[in-house]
C-alpha cells in the first residue's frame, strides 16, 4: 500500500504481519461519519500494525450520518459489534474480547464516548497483562463546555448583592432563603453526574497503561494532579489529514466572489456570532460587500443566529448549508479561498483553549489560509500561527478590519508547508507506530 506525504512524495509502508492484531475499541469508525471515528480511521489506515475495530454501524447519534464510503485498508478488519443503545454495545464489545482475548496482547480504546474506556477497564479486569492504550478525544470529567455553561451561584444567593442591588427586604425575606435552598438541593442532584465523571476519568488515567492526547494543553488540563510516573504514560499525537481523500483538483466554482467557509458543528458556545456582528460593520460601511464576499456555513447552527442573519439582512454574504458527507466536506474546502475556524471563548472557565478540533487538521490537509477565530492560548491558535493562518480575538473590530483587508485589499497569506507536513496523516501514523514499537511492545516485553 502506498502513502502520501505532504511534499507529494511516496513511500511503501510495510504492515507487520507477524505480531497480533491490536484490538481497537470506537463506537464511531467509518460507515459512521464523526469526528472521532474519522481521526481513528486515517490514524489506523496510515500505520504498519494490523488492527481490528470493535465498532457499531447502526447508531449515528451525534455524526453526521451512516453511510460514509471511505477506502477500505488491507491492515484494518472492522468487527461490527451492533447495538442500538451505548449499553447494549458495550455488553456486546465485552461479550466479544472475553471470547478472543487470546488473540490480542494490546487494546486501544477511543473516547468519545466514554462508554469505549468503561470497555478498557473491564477488559484490564479480564486479561490484566493486556496493554490497554486510552486515547482522548476530549476530557471526559471538568470538560469545560460544561463549566462554561454551568451556573456557579445561586440567583437566590446573598452573594448576588455584589452583582445586583438587593434591598435589605430581600435579603431578609425567608421566601429568598426557601428559593435559595431549593436551588442548592436542584444543583447539587444535578451534579452527581459531574462527580461520576470524575471519578471515572480518574480510573481510566491511573489503570491503562499509556494515554493519547491530541494536543500539550489537553495533556496538561487533564494530568496536572498526577505524579510524573502517570504523566509520563502519556503520548501527544495531534490529529491529522489523509492526502488520499482529497481530491486532486479543486471543484470548477463560478462566482468570483472571495469564498471563506466553515464546516462544522456550531452552538451557543461555540458561537459564529462575533463573526455575523463584524460582517453586518462592515456592511454598513461598504454595501457592496455581497458582491465580493460569501461566507458558506456547512453543519449545524443556532436558531437564533439564523435569526440574526434574516433580522440584519445578512443573507446575501453568509449562506447556510445542510451537512455534507466526509468526502464532499473536503472537496468543498480545497474550493475555498480560505478556510474560518471558531474555537469556544472559554475566558472565566480557562486562560487557554485546550481543544484541537479534528476539521482543524482537514483544513490543513486542503492547503488553503486558515482565518482563526480563537483564544490568544491554546492548542487552535497554536496550530493555525504554525501553518501561517491568521488568528483574531472575539473582538467586533479586529475581525472586521481583517475581513476588508481580505475583500478590499487582497490580503492573504501563504501556508507554511513544512509546518503542514506535522499534521500529515503518514508522519503523524509513522509517531504512533514508533511510540508502540519502543514502549508498548518492549515494554510487554520486558514484563
Amino acid at each position: 500500500m502506498e502513502y502520501s506525504h505532504a511534499d507529494g512524495q511516496k513511500a511503501e509502508r510495510k504492515v507487520d504481519k507477524h505480531m497480533k492484531r491490536i484490538l481497537v475499541i470506537s463506537w464511531f469508525y467509518p460507515p459512521i461519519n464523526s469526528s472521532e471515528g474519522l481521526v481513528t480511521y486515517k490514524l489506523l489506515r496510515n500505520s504498519k500494525f494490523q488492527y481490528d475495530v470493535c465498532m457499531q454501524e447502526s447508531n449515528a447519534s451525534w455524526s453526521y450520518g451512516k453511510n460514509e464510503k471511505l477506502p477500505e485498508s488491507d491492515n484494518v478488519h472492522r468487527i461490527p459489534v451492533q447495538g442500538d443503545t451505548l449499553e447494549l454495545w458495550k455488553e456486546k464489545a465485552i461479550e466479544y474480547f472475553a471470547a478472543h482475548k487470546d488473540e490480542y496482547d494490546v487494546v486501544m480504546t477511543r473516547s468519545m464516548p466514554p462508554e469505549s474506556h468503561m470497555i478498557g477497564l473491564k477488559i484490564k479486569e479480564l486479561k490484566p497483562e493486556i496493554t490497554w492504550i486510552a486515547s482522548f478525544g476530549d476530557p471526559i470529567a471538568n470538560n469545560p463546555f460544561v463549566l462554561k455553561s454551568m451556573k456557579k451561584i445561586s440567583p437566590y444567593s446573598l452573594q448576588n448583592r455584589y452583582i445586583r442591588p438587593m434591598s435589605i427586604r430581600e435579603m431578609a425575606s425567608p421566601k429568598r432563603m426557601l428559593k435559595n435552598m431549593i436551588w442548592k438541593k436542584r444543583v447539587k442532584k444535578e451534579q452527581e453526574p459531574f462527580r461520576r465523571e470524575q471519578q471515572l476519568e480518574h480510573d481510566i488515567i491511573t489503570r491503562c497503561d499509556y494515554m493519547i492526547m491530541n494536543n500539550k494543553y489537553q495533556k496538561q488540563y487533564m494530568l496536572d494532579p498526577y505524579d510524573d510516573a502517570t504523566k509520563n504514560k502519556a503520548i501527544v499525537l495531534p490529529h491529522s489529514f489523509d492526502a488520499e481523500l482529497y481530491d486532486q483538483e479543486a471543484p470548477v466554482r463560478e462566482s468570483k466572489k472571495i469564498r471563506m467557509v466553515y464546516i462544522g458543528h456550531l452552538d451557543d458556545i461555540r458561537s459564529p456570532h462575533i463573526l455575523f456582528k463584524s460582517v453586518l460593520k462592515l456592511k454598513n460601511e461598504y454595501p457592496d460587500l455581497a458582491d465580493r464576499l460569501e461566507l458558506l456555513f456547512y453543519g449545524n447552527m443556532s436558531a437564533k443566529e439564523k435569526v440574526y442573519l434574516l433580522d440584519n439582512e445578512l443573507l446575501d454574504v453568509v449562506h447556510i448549508k445542510k451537512p455534507v458527507d466526509y468526502k464532499t466536506s473536503l472537496a468543498v474546502m480545497k474550493g475555498s479561498d480560505w478556510l474560518i475556524h471558531i474555537d469556544a471563548n472559554l475566558s472565566g472557565v480557562l486562560n487557554e483553549n485546550i481543544f484541537f478540533a479534528a476539521k482543524l487538521a482537514d483544513y490543513i490537509g486542503a492547503d488553503r489560509p486558515v482565518f482563526g477565530i480563537t483564544m490568544f492560548d491554546g492548542a487552535g491558535a497554536d496550530v493555525v500561527r504554525e501553518i501561517n493562518g491568521v488568528t483574531v480575538s472575539y473582538t467586533v473590530d479586529e475581525i472586521k478590519n481583517y475581513l476588508y483587508l481580505i475583500v478590499y485589499r487582497g490580503y492573504s497569506v501563504a501556508v507554511n508547508e513544512e509546518n503542514r507536513g506535522t499534521y500529515d496523516a503518514v508522519n503523524v501514523a509513522a509517531e504512533f507506530d514508533k511510540f508502540v514499537e519502543t514502549r508498548v511492545l518492549d515494554g510487554s516485553r520486558q514484563s
